[in-house]
């Protein structure tokens, strides 16, 4: 798997999550904790087997993959998300504020 970028944050707990193979993605560290990602799926929370998608779920406006959380902002409208895919239409890592405005990308 590779990343271009920190790993991601955890949406429930802000800790960085830790590379698990088992998911082929990243898991949240923290005790009972079930949220994990990766990139074909995004943010899941595994409960009594049932997968389940996040409502904050966002996806790249150039590629369609999976945003990851890098970064909080001081209200939620601030976060900073950032799309993993190296092939990325954009041609260069960026990150994307939950407004999702082209002004809005800042090359990394």
């Amino acid at each position: 798997m590779k990343h271009l970028a920190p790993v991601p944050l955890c949406p429930s707990h802000n800790e960085r999550m830790r590379i698990n193979l088992a998911v082929a993605g990243y898991s949240c560290p923290s005790d009972r904790c079930t949220v994990t990602y990766n990139e074909e799926e995004g943010y899941l929370r595994v409960l009594n087997g049932i997968r389940q998608k996040l409502s904050n779920a966002k996806r790249c406006t150039e590629c369609s993959v999976h945003l990851y959380l890098v970064q909080r902002g001081k209200t939620r409208s601030e976060d900073a998300w950032f799309c993993p895919n190296s092939e990325c239409p954009a041609k260069k890592p960026h990150l994307l504020r939950t407004s999702l405005t082209r002004s809005n990308l800042t090359a990394k």
